[in-house]
């Protein structure tokens, strides 16, 4: 089973045991019904586009016992509104989709995304965190495209690595790695898919990747700056990959819980997160510095979490976006995505992920061990990242 948070794009569950989650869901299985993908009705209404969504929403979704959306007062409110659209009118199936943006908007899971089908209808794309996020105080737009190419030749010493390795189609990651006053080891990755790159990319990206691994037992240097700004997620499989490199023994960051039936509240119990180190691994007991801003999101928040249990750890930037679910594909759990065929897909978190320090940063995010607000300069002066080396080599 393969499971990922989404490159944002945004799409292992944590490393915890899945024969004991499947276990647990085999006594469970999810019964076929009206939300089942493969139910594709002939005569669809939006009566029926709203009973298969409401439905979906209500058994799937992983969260309501810390929303505040009442979910059966939504279904009295909007089921009559729903049934009064005329799918074939333009006009009522734009309605339809504010319908759906009104009620799914207070949602905790920021991982929640619909996807409407039809080409018409846009945007096709609807996030109700990517529009909470907007009314953070301290709102920016991410960074410019080649904002980590300047950064990296004026930071960098020379010569340095840069790679690109396409995950599918449409992702592509682009890392670059290089040491900073002949003192740090500087890691930087926009998605999570370390582990697949290494082991299909006989090219630029394994030389990268391998430099940065031989990089971790450099005595000459004093520590790593590990660079998740702008990082939109990716394989959860990278936890063991590459956090497995820095620690001795297992790692507990955190427990995961997942849902058992069809009930709204029907759930698992929590479950630990653990990493656990690759073979022959030894601690690193020098300093880490995570740089983090608002747009890290879900793998790049669980790999900032995870290292934050480490000692010489300090997490510097911005609060993160707070997607910290998990979602799940390859495999049927009784929770996460779903479509109702012929007009939406719905994204949403197939586990519910608490921290070790037993909060749970759903839809907050996680904050950084030190503030340093973002201030893009003409002249690519980055605040953070000088933050982050004068905390290594003051």
């Amino acid at each position: 089973m393969i499971v990922t948070t989404p490159f944002r794009s945004r799409p292992e569950i944590l490393c915890i045991s899945l024969l004991f989650v499947l276990s647990l869901l085999s006594s469970c299985h999810k019964e076929t019904t009206l939300t089942d993908n493969n139910s594709m009705e002939k005569d669809l209404d939006f009566g029926l586009i709203f009973e298969k969504f409401w439905d979906g929403m209500n058994r799937n979704y992983v969260m309501w016992d810390i929303d505040s959306t009442d979910w059966s007062k939504l279904r009295q409110s909007y089921g009559p509104a729903f049934s009064r659209l005329d799918i074939k009118d333009p006009k009522d199936r734009l309605m339809a989709v504010g319908y759906l943006q009104q009620m799914t908007a207070g949602l905790k899971d920021a991982h929640f995304m619909l996807e409407f089908d039809d080409p018409q209808l846009w945007p096709r794309q609807q996030s109700p965190a990517d529009e909470r996020l907007k009314l953070r105080t301290d709102y920016h737009r991410p960074f410019a495209a080649d904002y980590f190419d300047r950064i990296a030749r004026k930071y960098l010493d020379q010569p340095f690595y840069d790679a690109y390795y396409h995950t599918d189609l449409t992702h592509q990651l682009a890392y670059k790695a290089g040491t900073i006053k002949q003192q740090i080891l500087y890691f930087r990755m926009n998605a999570f898919a370390i582990q697949r790159a290494y082991q299909h990319d006989q090219g630029r990206m394994k030389t990268l990747l391998d430099y940065v691994f031989t990089s971790l037992a450099d005595p000459h240097l004093k520590g790593l700056i590990l660079d998740l700004r702008d990082n939109t997620g990716g394989d959860l499989r990278d936890l063991n990959f590459l956090i497995g490199r820095l620690i001795d023994k297992p790692l507990t960051y955190g427990y995961s819980r997942y849902k058992l039936g069809n009930n709204p509240l029907d759930y698992s119990p929590w479950m630990p997160a653990i990493i656990r180190p690759i073979p022959n691994s030894r601690a690193y007991a020098k300093k880490i510095v995570v740089l983090l801003n608002m747009y890290s999101i879900s793998m790049a928040e669980l790999t900032a979490m995870a290292l934050n249990r480490l000692p010489n750890t300090t997490l510097v930037g911005e609060r993160t976006y707070g997607a910290n679910g998990m979602l799940a594909e390859a495999v049927e759990l009784n929770g996460g995505s779903f479509a109702v065929p012929d007009f939406v897909r719905v994204n949403m978190a197939s586990a519910l992920f608490k921290y070790a320090d037993q909060q749970i940063y759903e839809s907050i995010g996680f904050p950084p061990t030190v503030v340093v607000p973002h201030k893009q300069t003409a002249t690519d002066t980055d605040g953070q990242l000088e933050a982050a080396i004068q905390l290594i080599t003051p």
